[in-house]
């Protein structure tokens, strides 16, 4: 399938969408469909500002009354469109990108949740993106599935704390997945309470009582494994409460050839200890997609400095990521 036919299928998505909503009922110019082609045309441009835009749709357009200005744009971006509708073009995209699966037929690996977050520039003018006294700038907490697909994100100002951005991103069943900037053994022991699991990178300076050793056998030492036990950590001094939990510490020889010690917290008692390790090695792959969206597809350089703006402009790109990939993956 050509990515021309992938767009195609998808405007048909977003005519439902629009219809069903309604959104084109007081729209005479720019409805929601052309405005979400033309958006995802400027992630394929790589056009990074709305005037440099709106110059070359006109120049190839050549109709210079069928083109929006770029203070129609702005406008359209600012309030005139609801980054809601965009947010459900995403969740249509990644329905179909992934297809309907059993749950009872997943693997393990299939139950995952990587959770992460990255940081994202803002202008000047964005003062409810404050991250320091002179600066201001995102960051996108965000959660991709075992196929690599962001599954949900929630984007707040430069400040906002990885522990405070944890809980909504929990879901029932599934295993979670995320790095040594999350610890928080209280928020652990609520994941447990929830029946949901988790994998993260121990803090180096981790106090704690081993309250027994698990074995490892020979396959878990071949596989870098180290040491597995039983650990209790103290939640809160005032009142003595603890927490259990699993502890497993493997080596591994990292990309620039040297030796690497971690040591990893988990509430999966029931797994090997070499299925933890490589569970959380698949944390490392948020980064790539984190780098590929920000390299490839414009969301550094913002055609509206309004938080709803902002909002289309991501949900477009991840749109355009998820069309790159399906028309990857029928090649």
């Amino acid at each position: 399938m050509k990515h021309t036919e992938i767009i195609l299928s998808v405007i048909k998505g977003v005519n439902k969408i629009s219809k069903r909503r309604g959104d084109n009922k007081y729209i005479k110019k720019y409805s929601l469909e052309k405005m979400f082609i033309l958006l995802i045309y400027q992630q394929f441009s790589s056009i990074d500002n709305g005037r440099a835009f709106t110059l070359y749709l006109k120049n190839m357009i050549g109709d210079m009354t069928d083109t929006i200005s770029q203070s129609e744009l702005s406008k359209k971006l600012s309030h005139k469109l609801d980054y809601q509708v965009f947010k459900e073009i995403y969740g249509l995209l990644l329905a179909q990108a992934r297809g309907v699966k059993s749950k009872e037929l997943k693997k393990i690996e299939e139950l995952i949740r990587i959770i992460d977050s990255t940081a994202l520039s803002a202008t000047d003018t964005m003062t409810y993106a404050k991250h320091r006294k002179n600066k201001n700038g995102f960051k996108m907490h965000s959660v991709i599935d075992a196929d690599y697909f962001l599954e949900d994100f929630r984007l707040k100002n430069g400040r906002s704390s990885d522990k405070k951005s944890l809980k909504w991103a929990i879901k029932e069943g599934y295993i979670h997945i995320f790095d040594r900037g999350y610890n928080d053994y209280s928020q652990f022991k609520w994941i447990e309470e929830k029946n949901a699991f988790f994998v993260t990178r121990a803090l180096t300076n981790i106090k704690y009582e081993i309250i027994r050793n698990r074995k490892v056998g020979k396959t878990q030492k071949d596989s870098g494994i180290e040491s597995d036990k039983i650990i209790e950590v103290i939640i809160n001094r005032k009142t003595s409460e603890v927490y259990r939990m699993r502890m497993v510490t493997f080596r591994f020889i990292d990309s620039k050839k040297k030796e690497q010690h971690f040591s990893l917290l988990t509430n999966l008692m029931h797994h090997r200890s070499d299925e933890i390790a490589q569970l959380y090695k698949e944390r490392w792959n948020i980064e790539l997609v984190f780098r590929w969206i920000k390299t490839f597809l414009n969301i550094n350089h913002w055609m509206s400095r309004s938080r709803n703006g902002v909002l289309i402009q991501i949900y477009t790109a991840l749109c355009a990521y998820i069309i790159v990939v399906r028309h990857s993956n029928k090649n």
